[in-house]
């Protein structure tokens, strides 16, 4: 079982009644257990914005509860976006001075997790809502994880990929260095486990015989994709040849990757542009 541990909260708010009432219930929230799988809060207060941003900026924490009319904010929203901004996906709890409904529903379209009622403050609610929301964000941020990672070969998934690529591709320019993209294709066999198994063998054996700074992505139903920096056409040949002869039954092109290539238009008709970029290259 693993161990308890302790959650680490941002209380912003400059109402010192408020900030009494809040600290009050924060502890009683302790005193009762209802932290769930959390054994205490290690809380941090504040009572400016820019104190705020500085902490958000400066280390994690596990979730913010934010008072939005603070002495040193801009408009009520724009205090939010500022803090979502610095808080880096930590999820947000609104603490709210009046009912407005319009405001609440807009900050939950902009990211907030919750939006709670100072007066109405209790803490079974409170600590249930703190629960949800750091819930929620860890679904959200694993959602988002996922649609970057292909299931079944553990490497990118295309929009991954060229994502991945995109940022590659600055540092590449920046430092002079050569890209190569290569495509992988499983050649087609009448048993669809086995040309699975044959997808996983690719990726697993590219993963090793390749440099670790390479980016192996799945870019469509058999294929697989790469993009290599400071690696000259030959030696990248040699690389595939070598792979490919563990592999087995599979098909591959290389070409050099210009910083004015439109990747997924290379990805979208691979075959076809990278023999016509072979041939006139």
């Amino acid at each position: 079982m693993a161990e308890p541990k302790t959650l680490k909260l941002l209380v912003v708010e400059d109402d010192l009644a408020d900030e009494g009432l809040l600290c009050e219930a924060l502890i009683e929230i302790e005193e009762h257990r209802q932290w769930g799988s959390w054994r205490t809060a290690n809380i941090i207060q504040v009572e400016q914005l820019a104190e705020a941003l500085d902490y958000l900026r400066q280390e994690p924490f596990d979730a913010v509860l934010l008072n939005l009319s603070l002495p040193d904010s801009p408009a009520l929203l724009e205090s939010f976006l500022e803090v979502s901004a610095c808080a880096d996906g930590t999820p947000i709890v609104v603490l709210a001075d009046e009912e407005d409904e319009s405001l609440a529903q807009r900050l939950i379209r902009e990211g907030a997790q919750d939006v709670l009622l100072k007066s109405e403050l209790e803490c079974a609610p409170l600590a249930r809502s703190l629960r949800y929301a750091i819930e929620r964000q860890r679904r959200s941020i694993g959602l988002t994880a996922s649609a970057l990672m292909d299931d079944l070969t553990r490497t990118l998934t295309r929009p991954g990929f060229l994502n991945s690529v995109k940022h590659y591709s600055r540092l590449a320019h920046q430092s002079r260095s050569n890209l190569m993209l290569s495509i992988v294709e499983i050649d087609p066999v009448e048993d669809r486990d086995e040309r699975e198994l044959s997808l996983i063998r690719a990726a697993e054996i590219l993963h090793t015989e390749f440099p670790a700074h390479t980016v192996l992505g799945r870019v469509d139903r058999w294929r697989l994709a790469m993009v290599t920096a400071a690696l000259t056409e030959p030696e990248v040949e040699l690389l595939l040849d070598r792979a490919a002869a563990q592999i087995g039954d599979v098909s591959f092109s290389s070409v050099e990757l210009y910083p004015d290539d439109n990747l997924d238009e290379l990805l979208y008709n691979a075959e076809l542009i990278l023999a016509q970029k072979n041939c006139q290259r």
